[in-house]
């Protein structure tokens, strides 16, 4: 029977949680700045619509890293409850 190290899979878990965490920090921050540079150009111009459509863009992104989280929390369950039989 395999013994399991539980304190390196807990390590592994919340570098994950780090990484993820660490990811939607550096996105909110992205998202701030953009915002604070449309507000920057009140008139309607090439870099004011630019920067929206990025925002736009971006905003998508914690949609996918919520998907993202979801299927790694299941294949560590899945992989805990393989590992005990």
């Amino acid at each position: 029977m395999k013994k399991i190290n539980k304190t390196g899979q807990v390590m592994g878990i919340q570098g994950f949680i780090m990484g993820i965490v660490g990811i939607a920090v550096i996105l909110a921050v992205g998202l701030i700045v953009l915002g604070q540079l449309q507000a920057s150009t009140t008139t309607d111009t090439a870099e004011y619509n630019a920067t929206g459509a990025i925002i736009g863009k971006m905003a998508t992104i914690p949609t996918w890293i919520g998907i993202l989280i979801t299927v790694a929390l299941a294949f560590i369950v899945l992989g805990y409850f393989y590992q005990r039989q």
